[in-house]
């Protein structure tokens, strides 16, 4: 079964064009209806500290959204228009300060959802670990775009991250909508020689295999870190064959209100440099 419906999150108004040009290369490849989603977050309420009796209220980031809502709609449904796309549009003026929550409601009634990492250097009003809750929380697979440069999706090639593990079964599958409409596929297993249990064998062949079976044009191989990270690897990798998109597993947990990822999804992250479809 196919992508039916695409939510892009559009608060990160200076990569606006980035994120209308990934969900129209989505929405024409799949047939897919888009959907866009803009909050307008509550103000802050920062408790009294000192001996002020008033809390502190910030209303910075509420007003900046407000500001740009019209241009973002008339961009929007403007670049949907150009495709010819069907499509919805949704303000949302949120009860909380944290844009995520209403990304993670809205996002599970879809399909997939596009977003765009948060520069780290940059005060952009979208919460700096944006990215993680959207991907802890909702549930379906997310791209994610970097924050900065051109960020070009492509189907032309696209590389999978394997390990056999429960995260990658999961963000393979999700992905298999956009594996059957990529051109060529590259299922990846890093460092395959530090398994003993892959010796005299084809690393991701079992994968390849099923995914064959769906139409998916797809081939494996083996790539040695080298001594590197994981997910610094699997970056590399996708460098060395132009890949337009990575399909990898977010392997992490949620401990109170804080996020830990594992090594790979946190190194791939904070280095993104091309779209890369994730699910936890």
């Amino acid at each position: 079964m196919g992508y039916k419906t695409i939510l892009v999150s559009l608060n990160e108004v200076g990569r606006l064009p980035q994120l209308l040009a990934a969900a129209t290369k989505l929405g024409r490849s799949l047939g897919t209806h888009v959907s866009g989603l803009y909050v307008i977050p509550a103000v802050q309420v920062y408790p009294s500290v000192g001996f002020e009796a008033a809390p502190q209220v910030f209303e910075g980031n509420r007003s900046f959204f407000k500001d740009n809502a019209a241009k973002v709609r008339e961009q929007f449904e403007a670049a949907m228009t150009k495709e010819g796309l069907t499509f919805d549009f949704h303000q949302v003026d949120s009860r909380t300060p944290i844009i995520a929550d209403e990304v993670v409601a809205k996002g599970r009634c879809a399909d997939v959802l596009v977003v765009s990492t948060t520069n780290p250097d940059e005060v952009t009003g979208v919460e700096r670990d944006f990215v993680e809750q959207v991907l802890m929380g909702v549930g379906r697979p997310v791209v994610v775009l970097p924050h900065q440069g051109e960020a070009k999706l492509s189907l032309d090639d696209v590389v999978v991250g394997w390990d056999g593990g429960r995260e990658a079964a999961r963000s393979t599958f999700d992905a298999l909508p956009l594996l059957q409409a990529a051109k060529k596929v590259r299922v990846v297993r890093v460092d395959p020689q530090k398994d003993a249990s892959l010796k005299a064998s084809v690393p991701g062949a079992d994968i390849a295999e099923t995914l064959a079976r769906h139409g998916v044009k797809v081939e494996t191989q083996g790539y040695p870190t080298d001594g590197l990270d994981e997910g610094q690897a699997l970056l590399r990798c996708a460098d060395d064959l132009g890949a337009g998109l990575i399909v990898m597993g977010a392997y992490g947990h949620s401990r109170l209100a804080e996020f830990i990822f594992g090594g790979a999804t946190r190194f791939v992250l904070s280095r993104l440099n091309r779209p890369v479809l994730m699910s936890h």
